[in-house]
């Protein structure tokens, strides 16, 4: 909780300083009333520190409340818990990204997100494809189904370990970490995308894990695009293969959280691990704190691309739960404290 002076309190305080000097000076008498008006001074000065202390005001608006004044404040109430069920269209969150949203990235790109999981299996497949990742557990799924138009991407686990695709018509590049991140711990990951140059990288706690060149050029969703899939296609899904297409494709098992999604490169180097949420910025086009708590609406705290949380499975998913990466300090208590002089 936060405190600050009225002037009837500023008066106390400039008050107790006044005192506290005259009672050096006073006090150098022998003079009983000189000990008399040093008490009453000092009981003054103490009950204008007590009143003081007792006056709360409001916290300050969050920066990202201020930047953008619709958007969601920051928060650690919740995550996401996914089950990895893979069928029915299920156990997922969807943003639709046609007709076009923010949340559709296709040039310069970020996509950075708090990840705890045990999860194996999954594999990967580095080198000149862009798909390289669709057989690892899925995380992230903005693919095409088919060869696509401008292009594709994805994010998966695969034996613990961060793969990253992306694709556009024949040509593509898979990167492959080489940190376990499977360990039941929280985990920070960012992949970072260069349009001009194809440039692809994966971050760990800051730490670059994986680098390469892939496609350049735009790899969007093709607005109004026609399509034989249209529950999956025009999605970005959070947590599964969005095409539910066998257990060849597995999806992802475990807890995500503060997804957020840039139109820039924000990393070109090791970064500091991020001790509180992602802030909505003007480099941010979408932010999901998953902090609902309940119901099936995922609010974007950039305000353009809401989201659903598609809910079943056995066991059912995905759920909240309060396992967060961030822990709230406790208010501090604050104190006063008035110098003693002895003589």
């Amino acid at each position: 909780m936060l405190y600050s002076l009225s002037p009837l309190q500023k008066g106390y305080v400039i008050a107790a300083v006044h005192f506290c000097g005259e009672v050096i000076v006073e006090t150098q008498g022998i003079e009983m009333r000189n000990y008399r008006l040093w008490f009453v001074r000092i009981l003054a000065a103490l009950s204008g520190v007590a009143f003081l202390v007792l006056t709360p005001v409001a916290p300050a608006t969050p920066p990202d409340r201020l930047m953008h004044p619709g958007a969601e404040p920051a928060s650690t109430g919740y995550a996401l818990r996914f089950y990895g069920n893979g069928t029915g269209d299920i156990d997922r969150v969807k943003v639709r990204i046609d007709p076009p949203t923010p949340a559709d990235v296709g040039g310069d790109f970020t996509i950075e997100f708090w990840m705890k999981t045990t999860a194996s299996g999954g594999t990967c497949t580095p080198g000149a494809s862009g798909d390289g990742w669709i057989t690892g557990r899925t995380i992230i799924d903005r693919d095409v189904y088919g060869g696509g138009d401008h292009g594709d991407y994805g994010i998966a686990l695969a034996s613990g370990r961060i793969c990253f695709g992306v694709a556009q018509g024949s040509s593509g590049r898979t990167i492959y970490g080489s940190t376990n991140v499977a360990n039941g711990q929280w985990r920070h990951i960012a992949v970072t995308r260069d349009a001009s140059n194809g440039q692809m990288q994966i971050f760990v706690d800051g730490q670059l894990d994986a680098s390469g060149a892939g496609p350049t050029g735009d790899i969007s969703y093709r607005n109004g695009r026609s399509t034989a899939y249209p529950n999956s296609d025009p999605f970005l899904v959070f947590g599964a293969e969005k095409h539910d297409a066998g257990p060849d494709y597995p999806s992802y098992s475990g807890l995500l959280d503060d997804i957020r999604i840039s139109n820039v490169v924000r990393y070109t180097g090791a970064f500091a691990r991020p001790a509180a949420p992602h802030a909505v910025d003007g480099s941010t086009v979408a932010l999901y704190r998953f902090d609902e708590g309940s119901g099936t609406i995922i609010i974007d705290a950039a305000g353009g691309s809401p989201g659903e949380r598609r809910f079943g499975g056995s066991p059912a998913g995905p759920v909240y739960v309060t396992d967060t990466p961030f822990v709230l300090s406790p208010n501090l208590k604050p104190r006063a404290y008035l110098p003693l002089v002895v003589r």
